[in-house]
């Protein structure tokens, strides 16, 4: 389903469900406040001018994987793609709804102008930027999209994010830069479905489709052709990949540093550690509890949120665990999940709010208060078990049906120390209703592939980093490329097919909440909350734009005040300090 105006890829991690899922990351509840949280970010907090040179470093939670906008899974490949590549419009999220931005409003918009066509406006044309550049030299032309969204059509991509091309009929080029798009209707996500961050012909035209996955390009990313302000200089797999300037970004918006460094540093106590020791700027993921403690204690941090733009939940795989295909069951394990009680216990209420379904409360349009979460029940859990026929017959605690017991095992990530602390609990709270959970941590790029590629799992707790269009019918229309459990209901698809049927955004928002309800209803997640990553951020960094729309918003304008920087080398062959 992050945030500020950000980066163009920022909208091809929404695309098409346009939900990234978010495996590792560790206010205000009104759109017209959190339009003024995003102005007062947007300006630098340290006194003084900006200062030129030097290098940050962000500790980030995993390692980079493939940072192509038709491949990208998860972050931090999608926070990576942010930086890298621009799409035809940039977008900022403000007052409950998206702004699409043209060249005029943001750099990493690669049209200047875009105007809807004929009577029924079921065409876009853009107008793109002549001047624009691939890293390598090369010209960004029409032709550059066209290829982007002919290989994201073709079902031999297997791309994730080919659901926004579901009602485009084509692209066209009318020159080397003017594109139009065409869609099979006019409906309110054109603009969103036409955002996708465009990758260069040139180089990638000679691969077959089903063979993008395997580019050899992928194993050497400095070797990637980019748009954005920054490419990969330098890597080491595991451990850190290093940015350095694009040569051919924009000279009015050269970034300010000389690069960015992101190290991989898995464990959330040795990120905040190395955070206040000065040998990291900017660390992802903080945890709660860390940010409780630090508060008073270290001055040289600030702590950063996006707010409400996570949602964190039990997916029921009702491929691979027959018992969960009974709405019955999946409706007792909610109700004997206490997350009031969760949230207490872990001391997470500043940071969170219980959840109701897909559309957290920065939605203005679509997030309905009437629909209440799953109550905390279990004599009504116990009961419906027993209606479904699962009952302890031998007195051992834990129930059966035909011989076999209630089990299955519950994943997550690891050095996810909240997640684990929730699965903990949660493996308690089941076990009162007569639930045998068993509780698995694995790596996170696995964890990844096991949910989104291979939908080898029971039982996951997880999170979706929420799209910012309405447009969630990947995710629970049958058989949808991002339907992580198998989930079918006529019922769904059907408002569904209605809500994207129709031509304007307040036509379809009815229906959208219709599907939120019916989700909650169906229960194929147990909602446990919206909540608030925490980014910790030393007031040697600053420019930063953290806010819902993510937190590497605008990365050219990032700054260090002690130039050059010490995390790593201050030099650079890309830029120099300039």
């Amino acid at each position: 389903m992050t945030h500020t105006a950000g980066g163009s890829m920022r909208r091809a991690r929404r695309m098409a469900v346009a939900l990234a899922l978010v495996l590792g990351a560790c206010g205000d509840r009104n759109g017209g406040a959190e339009a003024a949280k995003a102005r007062s970010k947007a300006a630098p907090a340290a006194e003084g001018a900006p200062r030129l040179g030097g290098t940050a470093v962000v500790a980030e939670v995993g390692d980079v994987q493939q940072p192509l906008p038709l491949l990208f899974a998860g972050n931090p490949d999608g926070d990576l793609i942010d930086m890298m590549y621009m799409g035809l419009t940039a977008q900022a999220w403000e007052n409950g709804r998206l702004v699409y931005q043209t060249s005029d409003d943001s750099p990493m918009a690669l049209a200047w102008l875009y105007e809807y066509l004929g009577p029924d406006s079921t065409a876009i044309r853009f107008r793109m930027r002549s001047a624009a550049r691939w890293s390598d030299g090369r010209p960004i032309t029409a032709r550059d999209v066209v290829w982007t969204y002919r290989t994201l059509a073709d079902p031999r991509a297997a791309s994730l994010h080919a659901g926004v091309t579901k009602q485009l009929d084509s692209v066209r080029a009318e020159n080397d830069s003017t594109v139009v798009f065409h869609f099979k209707r006019h409906y309110p996500e054109m603009l969103f479905d036409a955002g996708l961050g465009i990758m260069p012909e040139h180089v990638y035209a000679s691969t077959p489709p089903e063979g993008m996955a395997t580019h050899p390009v992928l194993g050497r990313l400095e070797t990637l052709v980019v748009s954005g302000p920054w490419k990969i200089g330098s890597r080491q797999a595991g451990r850190q990949t290093e940015l350095v300037h694009n040569p051919y970004w924009p000279a009015e918006f050269r970034p300010r540093l000389d690069r960015i460094v992101l190290r991989v540093v898995p464990d959330p106590v040795t990120r905040v550690t190395e955070l206040r020791n000065g040998t990291v700027d900017f660390a992802r993921g903080i945890t709660f509890e860390l940010v409780r403690q630090l508060r008073g204690q270290a001055p040289n941090l600030r702590w950063e949120r996006e707010d409400d733009r996570f949602w964190e939940f039990v997916a029921w795989n009702q491929r691979k665990v027959p018992a969960f295909r009974d709405v019955r069951v999946r409706r007792a394990l909610g109700m004997a999940a206490n997350v009031p009680g969760i949230i207490q216990t872990l001391q997470m209420g500043e940071f969170t709010t219980p959840a109701t379904g897909p559309y957290p409360p920065i939605f203005r349009d679509l997030y309905d208060p009437s629909v209440r979460p799953l109550a905390w029940d279990t004599v009504q859990a116990r009961a419906l078990l027993d209606s479904a026929g699962w009952r302890d017959g031998d007195g051992d605690g834990i129930r059966e049906k035909n011989g076999k017991p209630l089990r299955f095992t519950l994943v997550t990530n690891a050095g996810n120390q909240r997640r684990q602390d929730v699965s903990t609990i949660l493996q308690r709270q089941w076990r009162a209703v007569g639930v045998d959970a068993r509780l698995q941590a694995i790596e996170l790029h696995t964890l990844n592939q096991r949910l989104l590629g291979d939908h080898d799992f029971e039982a996951a707790l997880t999170s979706w980093s929420v799209s910012l269009t309405p447009d969630i019918s990947p995710m629970w229309t049958t058989g949808g490329s991002y339907n992580l459990t198998g989930y079918a209901s006529a019922e769904t698809d059907s408002l569904i097919a209605r809500a994207t049927a129709q031509a304007r955004p307040e036509q379809a928002a009815p229906l959208w909440r219709a599907v939120a309800a019916r989700i909650v209803q169906d229960q194929p997640y147990t909602s446990l909350y919206y909540y608030d990553p925490v980014t910790g951020v030393s007031s040697r960094l600053q420019g930063l734009h953290v806010t819902s729309f993510g937190a590497y918003g605008r990365s050219w304008e990032w700054w260090v005040r002690d130039a050059p920087g010490r995390g790593a080398r201050a030099d650079s062959s890309e830029g120099g300090t300039r």
